[in-house]
């Protein structure tokens, strides 16, 4: 399998080239505007690995090559005409972004190839720990916290404001009763003390992924929330979503971001309840975890039928997640179903 690789000199597409090269039967081309930074990644990991100095819409290179996986950010610029590209040159495509226009778009020209997006943790990884939590429960309500403590990047900063802009998502509204409605400050449900540590805030988010699987599973309640943990930076992205300019300086929420880590550990996780039932993913890392489901996605995609579809259907949650725990370091998973799982750890000095 030759795999096009766009965006390998980021973290999440550091990541993905690490988990597929641990296959033998995978050649990379690592392609990008930079071939300097590209031979320096390409000469860190190890496999059948090349790199080529393109523009993201070359479809030169996209020809010859069993899959394109384009990790470049932010995803809501440069995905739709990456994935035009492979899907006009008959091409696989994945991607660990997209949003909810793209996919419908796409699903409306009814491509020849099949197309995953979204597959990252959020959207994506976030959509099959609903699935796994509702498992024969479909009468009953589901509360999800979602988040943690990580390093921002640029391209992260970009995708979360363009989440806000999106008009199939729904800041601060929960499903209730089937229908959307919005949440009161004070009936905002904070995590359970053992997985998130007393410094988060929590804010309510229907995406459109949660309505999406809400509906396929046939869950009329939902509660998500979104987890911050770091005050400086929710401040500063507060500031910088209120200010709605299209060229906004990421420094201060960089900054900040930088302020709310000094001498803590990263860790991320998604904690969901439905009744006594409780699923919990935790990990260090969250871009490994999204390269991690990327390279996933990109062993199934050319064994699946033409057409788009998101991560969080694509494979069975168990199988999924089992994959990622067992690729990315300190990742885990817990199922219980009238127990308490282990303490997520906060960091220290």
């Amino acid at each position: 399998m030759k795999v096009l690789l766009l965006g390998a000199t980021g973290a999440v597409g550091r990541s993905c080239l690490d988990v597929l090269m641990e296959a033998e039967d995978v050649s990379a081309v690592l392609a990008g505007r930079d071939e300097a930074r590209l031979r320096e990644v390409a000469a860190a990991a190890h496999g059948d690995i090349s790199t080529a100095r393109l523009d993201l819409i070359d479809g030169a290179a996209v020809t010859g090559c069993d899959i394109v996986i384009n990790c470049a950010g932010p995803s809501h610029q440069l995905s739709a005409s990456v994935a035009g590209t492979a899907i006009e040159a008959g091409v696989p495509y994945v991607d660990p972004g997209g949003d909810q226009a793209l996919l419908n778009s796409l699903i409306a020209t009814s491509p020849a190839v099949p197309v995953v997006l979204q597959a990252g943790v959020q959207p994506g990884l976030s959509g099959l720990l609903l699935r796994e939590l509702a498992r024969d429960l479909t009468d009953q309500a589901l509360t999800v916290w979602c988040g943690g403590l990580q390093k921002l990047t640029p391209a992260s900063v970009l995708e979360y404001l363009a989440s806000l802009r999106d008009r199939s998502s729904h800041p601060g509204a929960e499903l209730r009763g089937g229908r959307i409605q919005r949440v009161q400050h004070a009936d905002r449900s904070m995590p359970p003390a053992p997985y998130f540590p007393d410094s988060v805030t929590v804010h309510p988010h229907l995406d459109a992924e949660t309505l999406s699987a809400a509906a396929y599973l046939g869950i009329e309640n939902v509660v998500w929330m979104n987890v911050f943990d770091g005050a400086h930076t929710t401040r500063a992205m507060q500031a910088l979503a209120l200010d709605g300019t299209s060229g906004a300086d990421l420094s201060a929420v960089l900054a900040a971001a930088r302020l709310d880590m000094f001498g803590r550990r990263t860790y991320f996780a998604i904690v969901g309840v439905a009744g006594k039932r409780t699923v919990a993913f935790s990990c260090p890392d969250s871009y490994r975890v999204t390269g991690a489901t990327t390279a996933y996605a990109a062993r199934l995609v050319a064994g699946m039928p033409a057409g788009v579809l998101p991560f969080w259907r694509v494979d069975e949650p168990r199988r999924v997640l089992d994959f990622v725990t067992g690729v990315v370091p300190e990742a885990a998973v817990t199922y219980a179903d009238d127990a308490v799982p282990p303490l997520i750890e906060e960091g220290a000095l």
